[in-house]
């Protein structure tokens, strides 16, 4: 039976609906009952809280949405669970498991305290040794065993692009949405480039990825890294990984063009395109540094030789910020110039990686 005592602040249905589900996951493990519920910081496509319990622990509880999550995010989560327990030298460091029920599409971990590292780049108080601490982790994850493991299935948008997306889908579009996506369509070279990074990564699905590494999947415990959300957790291309956080770096030094932040000049009330590419460049050249010192702490610690890897890894880059966009103009009525310029940056890095793979200086060991 649950009970739920003084929840502050009051519980949502969906709250209380997951308290009463959990409740019985927690009987089985010999824990206390649930006093409280609250929402996590950061709403996502899945259903999230923080529960303490009577005796004073918290744990965080995920509830997925089959409408926005993949079929196989559960198992994808509970295979990493094994994995972390049967390979500890492989796995990042992750809030453990408790225990989990498919029914209900409920997961219950072990609460973890610290900083989201979305908010900690956004204070300027990114650690120093991320992008060392980040190569690293990635490469013993990358050189884990792959029993088991479910090939990935390809995340870019190609069917999308050339025959368009559903009549559902389309009523849903935003106005930004409405003007992106036929600019996006119409794009030949695109789809093109498109096809052939889905080509490439289908060929070297060889490596377990975490498949979705963005800044709020780490997180920061008193010095030590943890990396959360295992639910795209597969057999898959490296370089996937790699790029995309990667691309997290790229996207954030442009968007920060527009800020203060990073020690820079206030930006002028009004750019033209000669300014705006100038303070662009700037913006990219500071963050250059560390995406060198996460490739060179990846390469340091991986033993796979893959000669093709760094330009895998910058098409990945550079369609990364173009989804970035896309998921903007899905918030928004008009997608703002710098997002446009985020994109176009993307757009090149994925035409031509060979080019920006030597600029961003992958492929450097």
């Amino acid at each position: 039976m649950t009970v739920i005592l003084n929840p502050s602040p009051p519980a949502s249905q969906a709250g209380t609906t997951a308290a009463q589900q959990a409740q019985p996951l927690l009987d089985g493990l010999g824990r206390a009952q649930i006093r409280t519920v609250s929402p996590t910081q950061f709403a996502g496509r899945n259903g999230s809280w923080i529960m303490e319990l009577t005796d004073g622990s918290r744990i965080f509880v995920k509830k997925f949405n089959t409408s926005a999550t993949s079929p196989q995010a559960f198992a994808r989560s509970m295979n990493f669970s094994t994995f972390a327990r049967n390979y500890p030298q492989h796995a990042p460091s992750t809030p453990k498991l408790l225990a989990g029920d498919e029914s209900t599409g409920l997961l219950l971990f072990d609460y973890c305290s610290g900083t989201s590292l979305a908010h900690l780049i956004v204070q300027d108080a990114l650690p120093v040794s991320f992008a060392a601490d980040s190569g690293r982790l990635l490469a013993r994850l990358h050189s884990g065993p792959t029993d088991g493991l479910e090939p990935a299935g390809s995340t870019l948008p190609v069917q999308m692009l050339r025959f368009g997306v559903t009549h559902t889908r389309y009523l849903d579009f935003t106005l930004a949405e409405l003007s992106l996506y036929p600019t996006l369509q119409q794009d030949g070279e695109l789809l093109q480039a498109l096809e052939a990074l889905q080509d490439a990564e289908e060929t070297n699905r060889k490596s377990p990825i975490h498949g979705d590494l963005r800044w709020d999947q780490f997180h920061l415990n008193d010095s030590q890294l943890n990396l959360l959300d295992w639910e795209d957790f597969c057999l898959g291309d490296p370089a996937r990984d790699i790029g995309t956080l990667a691309g997290e770096w790229i996207y954030r030094a442009v968007l920060d063009t527009v800020t203060s932040r990073g020690g820079a000049d206030s930006p002028p009330e009004y750019f033209d395109e000669n300014s705006a590419t100038t303070m662009i460049s700037h913006r990219l050249a500071a963050v250059v540094p560390q995406l060198q010192e996460l490739w060179h702490h990846y390469r340091l610690n991986s033993s796979t030789d893959d000669s093709q890897l760094a330009l895998r890894v910058t098409a990945r880059l550079g369609w990364h910020l173009v989804d970035r966009s896309m998921a903007r103009a899905a918030m928004v009525s008009r997608l703002p110039g710098i997002e446009r310029a985020a994109a176009g940056i993307g757009r090149r890095a994925l035409l031509d990686p060979a080019r920006y793979s030597h600029a961003l200086g992958f492929g450097k060991d």
